[in-house]
């Protein structure tokens, strides 16, 4: 394996179930983790089989929906949300989204 350089202005923006994502580091780099910058916008509530997230509060504030839980999000906080925890976002939030292993579109799972 070869080592991944990426700045984010030269990242595409593209629109996920949580809002707009840059995907700094992704699954077809080979990477065991995948790192995502996202600005969240209208969130769809989901959850993953197999993926664990972190996410990194940037800049911003929001809330954190976790199955029956509401966190609030202010900047330099992390939340852990392991394999199968209901999750959605709102509020006007920049994050890094740490994905273990690397995100799966295919384990990304639509709630309701």
């Amino acid at each position: 394996m070869r080592p991944v350089a990426r700045r984010l202005d030269d990242v595409e923006k593209e629109r996920s179930v949580c809002g707009f994502r840059q995907r700094l580091l992704k699954k077809d780099d080979g990477t065991p983790a995948s790192i995502t910058y996202l600005a969240v916008y209208e969130a769809e509530c989901h959850y993953h089989n197999e993926t664990t997230e972190f996410y990194y509060v940037l800049e911003g504030s929001g809330k954190l929906h976790l199955d029956d839980e509401t966190i609030d999000l202010e900047p330099n906080m992390v939340v852990w949300i392991p394999p199968g925890v209901k999750h959605s976002a709102e509020g006007d939030v920049k994050v890094l989204v740490i994905c273990v292993p690397a995100f799966d579109a295919d384990d990304q799972h639509l709630v309701g």
